[in-house]
C-alpha cells in the first residue's frame, strides 16, 4: 500500500505489519470489542480496476472456503468485510506465531524423517475434515503450511479453492502452483480431495529428501514431468532414509487419482504407524520406551517398570570343596583329582614284595670287607646360568653373520640415499616474475570470492603476462569470464521478463488474454521467483476460460465500491542494490530485508586450510548485487557473527527511482567494535 499509513480498517486498530505479498498486506490488528489479536489480511487497493475485480472475488471465495471450517490444523477465520470509508477490503483471521515450511527449506532446515512424517500426519487429518466439508484446497505447498512455536501444524491460503457448489472456477481451468499440481490439475479435469493428496505427498517428498520430485528448469518441463514421468523412489536422494517412506509417497504420486490414497485420514494413519516405528532406542535401554509430546523435538525417555533388571544366571556348582570363599574355575576339579592320585601313598602288598626283595643278612662271624670310600653327592639339579649354557658354534656364526650383513645393508642405503649438491638458484629476475605472478593470482582469487569479476579478469590477465604457459592463471581466467557472462546472463533475463511483464499487462488490459498469457508464462520461466508474473498468469488464463464459455454460463460481475482521492500507481520498475562489507570477523550471516520480508542472505566463512591442514581465521570482503522493485521502500539489514551472534541491526525508508543504483555499506573497523550501516546513492 506504499507509504499510505493506516491506523484503523473497520473496527479493528492497526499495529504493525507482518508480511507484504504482490496482492496485499497482512498486519498486526487488535479487535477492541472482544479484546484480541487477530492477523488482517487485505486487498490492494492500486491494483487495476478489471484485475482489482477478480482478485476481490478470490478474497471472498477464500472467506468462504476457510469461514466454513473449524479444525485445530486450519487457521481461523473470524470475520470478513470492507472499510467504508477507505474500501479496503480485509479478511480477520486467527493469529498465528510461527513459520511456514517453505521458509525452514529456504533456510536449509533437515527434517527428521519421523518430524516429516508426523507433519504430513496432521495436515493429512485436517484435509479430510476440509473433504468431508465439500472444501477442496487445491494449492497444498510449503508456503502454505505454516509451524506454530509450540510445534503445532496450520493450513493456510484457502484463495484457490473449490467447493463443492461453487462456480467460480470451470472444467479445464489450470489453478495452483505448477511444482505441486497433480496431473488432473494440469490436464484441466475435474479435481476432488485425491487431488490434494498428490500435492502433499509432492509436499512429504521434499521435506524428506530437500528436493522436488518433478523438477525441471521451466514451466513446460515441470508440467510434463508431472503428468508424464513417474517419480523416484525418496531413498534414493538421500542417505540412510528409511525405505518405509518408499511405498507411502510414491501411492501418493501415482498419476491415477484411484490409485493413490482416497482420503486424507487413510493417509494420516499409515504415516502415524511408521512415525512411532522410527523412535530410537538409547544403547542399552533394556526396558520399555515411552514416546510424549510428538512435536519438532521429539524425545525418547525410559519408562520405569517396576521390576529389578534380570540379573546374570548363576555359575553352577562344582566340586571344589565346601569352603564359600573359595574360588571355582573350569577344570578345578580335574586338577584336584590328578593331584590325589600323585600323592597317593603305596599299599601293604607292594611293600612286602620290595622286603622279598632284600638280600639276607651277613652273620657277624663272618669276615668283612673294606667298605669302599662313599661317592661324593651331586649337586641337585637346576637351572644354570646363561654364561654356562652349551653353544653350538654353527648357530652362533650363522646369528653374527646375519647381524653384519643386516648393518651393512643399512649403511650401504644410507650412503646410496644421501641428497646430492643443491641444484643452482633460479636468477633474481625469475624469482621476482614468480613473485609477482603468485601476488596477482590471489589478487585474482580475492577479487572472485567478493565477487567482483571485472578486477578478478585483470588480476588473471597480469598473471599471464607474467607467467603465459601458468594453468593457475588461465584457469582463474575462465573461472571470472564465466561469473561475468552469467551475471549478465541473469541480468538480461529478468529485464526481459520485466518488459514481458509490461506488454502483457498491457494486452491483458485491451482484453487479449492468450497473447497476455503468454507474455506472463515466459516471464515467470525467465524470472522464477516473480510472484506478479504468476498472480497475473493465472488470471490471464482465467479470463481466457471465461471469455470462452460465457455464452454458456455467463459470470456474474462483482460491482466494485467507487473510490475517490486514490490513483493507482505505475507499475513499477528496477532498482540495484549492492551490499558491500569489508569484514573483520572471520565468519557470520547478512540478511537483507524489504518491507518486513527477507530479500537474501549472505553467508560467509574466510576460514582457509593453514600448515599442515589446520584451520586458520582470516578476513575478506563481502559483495552482493540484488534487484529491488523501484518505489518507496523499508530495507532492513542485520549483521549476525558466527561467535559472536547478533552485532548490529538498521533499517532505511528510502525512494528507489527506477533504474538507480544504491550501496548498503557496512562498516566495522575491528572485530571487538559494533557495526555502522549506511545507505547511499550510486552514481548511474
Amino acid at each position: 500500500m506504499g507509504a499510505v499509513t493506516i491506523e484503523r480498517i473497520g473496527r479493528y486498530v492497526i499495529k504493525e505489519v507482518l508480511g507484504r505479498g504482490a496482492m496485499g498486506v497482512v498486519y498486526l490488528a487488535h479487535d477492541p470489542i472482544i479484546d484480541r489479536s487477530v492477523a488482517l489480511k487485505t486487498l490492494r487497493l492500486d491494483l487495476d480496476e478489471e484485475l482489482a475485480a477478480e482478485f476481490r472475488e478470490r478474497f471472498f471465495r477464500e472467506a468462504r472456503a476457510a469461514g466454513r471450517l473449524s479444525h485445530p490444523a486450519i487457521v481461523t477465520i473470524h470475520d470478513v468485510g470492507e472499510d467504508t470509508e477507505t474500501g479496503v477490503v480485509f479478511i480477520a483471521m486467527e493469529l498465528i506465531r510461527g513459520r511456514n515450511l517453505r521458509e525452514l527449506l529456504r533456510d536449509g532446515h533437515r527434517f527428521r524423517p519421523s518430524e516429516a512424517a508426523r507433519i504430513v500426519a496432521e495436515v493429512a487429518l485436517a484435509l479430510d475434515y476440509a473433504h468431508s466439508m465439500g472444501v477442496v484446497h487445491r494449492d497444498i505447498k510449503p508456503a502454505n503450511i505454516l509451524l506454530t512455536e509450540t510445534g503445532g501444524v496450520k493450513i493456510a491460503d484457502f484463495g484457490v479453492a473449490r467447493l463443492e457448489s461453487s462456480n467460480l472456477t470451470v472444467e479445464g481451468q489450470f489453478i495452483g502452483t505448477p511444482n505441486y499440481m497433480s496431473p488432473e490439475q494440469i490436464t484441466g479435469k475435474p479435481v476432488d480431495g485425491r487431488s490434494d493428496i498428490f500435492s502433499l505427498g509432492v509436499v512429504l517428498f521434499e521435506l524428506l529428501t530437500g528436493k522436488k520430485p518433478f523438477a525441471g528448469k521451466t514451466m513446460a518441463e515441470v508440467t510434463y514431468n508431472i503428468v508424464q514421468r513417474p517419480c523416484p523412489p525418496p531413498s534414493t536422494l538421500r542417505k540412510g532414509l528409511p525405505g518405509a517412506f518408499n511405498p507411502i509417497v510414491l501411492k501418493c504420486l501415482e498419476k491415477a487419482p484411484e490409485k493413490r490414497f482416497q482420503s486424507g485420514g487413510e493417509l494420516a494413519r499409515v504415516l502415524a504407524a511408521l512415525a512411532k516405528s522410527l523412535v530410537a532406542r538409547e544403547p542399552g535401554d533394556v526396558e520399555r520406551t515411552g514416546v510424549f509430546e510428538p512435536d519438532l523435538h521429539t524425545r525418547v525417555f525410559p519408562t520405569p517398570s517396576g521390576q529389578p533388571a534380570a540379573e546374570p544366571p548363576a555359575a553352577p556348582p562344582t566340586d571344589a570343596g565346601t569352603d564359600p570363599d573359595a574360588e571355582t574355575h573350569p577344570g578345578a576339579g580335574a586338577a584336584a583329582g590328578t593331584a590325589a592320585e600323585g600323592d597317593a601313598l603305596p599299599s601293604v602288598e607292594a611293600l612286602d614284595d620290595a622286603a622279598a626283595e632284600l638280600p639276607e643278612p651277613v652273620p657277624e662271624t663272618a669276615v668283612r670287607e673294606e667298605p669302599e670310600p662313599p661317592e661324593k653327592a651331586e649337586p641337585e639339579s637346576g637351572p644354570l646360568p646363561f654364561w654356562k649354557w652349551e653353544v653350538q658354534t654353527a648357530w652362533a656364526v650363522r646369528i653374527v653373520a646375519g647381524w653384519f650383513l643386516l648393518w651393512a645393508v643399512i649403511i650401504g642405503w644410507l650412503l646410496l640415499s644421501r641428497p646430492g649438491p643443491p641444484p643452482p638458484a633460479p636468477p633474481a629476475a625469475a624469482v621476482r616474475s614468480i613473485h609477482h605472478t603468485v601476488i596477482q593470482l590471489r589478487e585474482a582469487e580475492r577479487a572472485l570470492e567478493r565477487g567482483d569479476t571485472a578486477a578478478a579478469e585483470a588480476a588473471a590477465r597480469r598473471a599471464l603476462d607474467q607467467a603465459p604457459a601458468s594453468p593457475a592463471a588461465r584457469r582463474l581466467l575462465a573461472r571470472s569470464r564465466a561469473r561475468s557472462e552469467a551475471e549478465q546472463a541473469t541480468l538480461r533475463q529478468r529485464e526481459e521478463a520485466a518488459t514481458l511483464l509490461d506488454e502483457g499487462k498491457a494486452l491483458y488490459r485491451r482484453g487479449r488474454y492468450g497473447e497476455a498469457a503468454r507474455r506472463f508464462s515466459r516471464a515467470a520461466e525467465l524470472d522464477p521467483e516473480n510472484e506478479l508474473a504468476a498472480n497475473f498468469l493465472e488470471l490471464a488464463r482465467e479470463r481466457q476460460r471465461a471469455s470462452r464459455t460465457r455464452a454458456a454460463r455467463p459470470t456474474p460481475r462483482t460491482v466494485r465500491r467507487g473510490r475517490t482521492g486514490i490513483r493507482p500507481t505505475p507499475t513499477p520498475g528496477m532498482a540495484r542494490l549492492t551490499v558491500y562489507f569489508n569484514s573483520p570477523i572471520n565468519a557470520g550471516t547478512i540478511t537483507v530485508t524489504i518491507g518486513g520480508e527477507t530479500l537474501g542472505v549472505i553467508p560467509f566463512d574466510f576460514t582457509r586450510k593453514g600448515f599442515l591442514g589446520r584451520k586458520k581465521k582470516g578476513t575478506g570482503v563481502v559483495k552482493k548485487v540484488f534487484a529491488i522493485p523501484s518505489g518507496r521502500r523499508t530495507i532492513g539489514v542485520q549483521l549476525t557473527g558466527a561467535e559472536q551472534g547478533p552485532l548490529g541491526y538498521r533499517s532505511f525508508e528510502e525512494t528507489f527511482p527506477d533504474g538507480t543504483n544504491w550501496t548498503l555499506r557496512i562498516d566495522m573497523p575491528d572485530a571487538g567494535s559494533r557495526p555502522q550501516f549506511f545507505l547511499v546513492r550510486a552514481g548511474r
